[in-house]
This record gives C-alpha cells, sequence and structure tokens, in this order.
C-alpha cells in the first residue's frame, strides 16, 4: 500500500477524525472509500441531508449498480 501527503486545513483534519470516529472506522478508511467512489463514479442514492443511522449509512451505496427497488425487493 502506498503512502500519500496531502496538506489539508486543521479544522478539516478534526472534522475527518470525528466523522470517523462516529463511523468506527480510520481516516484512511474514510478518504479510500471517498477515492473509490470518485473512481466509479458512483454516487449514493441517499442525499446527505438524509439522517440514517451510523450502520446505515456505512451500508448505503455498498451496492454500486442497485436501484432502491433492488434494495427494496431484497428487504
Amino acid at each position: 500500500m502506498a503512502k500519500l501527503t496531502l496538506h489539508i486545513p486543521e479544522e478539516l483534519i478534526a472534522s475527518a477524525k470525528s466523522e470517523a470516529a462516529n463511523r468506527k472506522v480510520s481516516v484512511s478508511k474514510l478518504v479510500t472509500d471517498y477515492f473509490r467512489n470518485l473512481e466509479t463514479g458512483s454516487k449514493s442514492s441517499v442525499s446527505s441531508d438524509t439522517q440514517l443511522a451510523p450502520r446505515t449509512q456505512q451500508l448505503a451505496g455498498c451496492i454500486p449498480d442497485a436501484d432502491m427497488e433492488d434494495y427494496v425487493d431484497y428487504l
């Protein structure tokens, strides 16, 4: 695995650490997941202002090509 140096404002680092702690993942995992989403061009169908439980937030969008009907069928 490669190492990457980023220059990020302190307040964003604090925010990222807080978010990572809330999700019970590392900041590296958050960044990796973000880059993967950029790479695949996938976007979560859940709007950012929707309040979801932490576990649901982690799972939202985990099936890149699934639509809401697929989720409903599964449930």
